[in-house]
């Protein structure tokens, strides 16, 4: 009896090992990285038209997100001005992460009365 126990005590702790490694270690989702030019988010939002349709990296905190899939959010810089991001056609689905900072590669474009970024890789620290 105490051979079994033990037996599945060791089979238990592979499949937890397992499931820990196979899990992915990076909170980067997209495509990878192009290291595009960096844009302050302060520029995008007060000079859009000089941005327009042109592929660049943008970094602040995540004030706002989907609740429902993730597939937006909103990024502010340490000024309080924001952007909103779109990534559900590159990734549908993100996790929460409202409060971490992120880093997106993508571009702006005009949508409706404003303007919006459409990113294609996202990463969140």
């Amino acid at each position: 009896m105490k051979t079994i126990f033990v037996l599945c005590a060791l089979v238990l702790a592979g499949a937890l090992a397992w499931i820990l490694l196979s899990r992915p270690h990076s909170d980067h989702f997209g495509h990878p990285f192009r290291g595009l030019p960096s844009a302050a988010i302060r520029d995008l939002a007060e000079k859009p038209a000089d941005y327009l349709k042109k592929d660049v990296r943008i970094e602040g905190t995540l004030s706002r997100q989907c609740p429902s899939t993730g597939c937006w959010f909103f990024v502010k810089d340490a000024g309080g001005k924001e952007v909103k991001v779109e990534m559900g056609d590159t990734t549908p689905k993100l996790p929460q992460r409202v409060g971490k900072t992120g880093t997106v590669e993508g571009q702006l474009i005009k949508f409706g009365d404003g303007y919006e970024f459409i990113g294609t890789a996202v990463e969140f620290h």
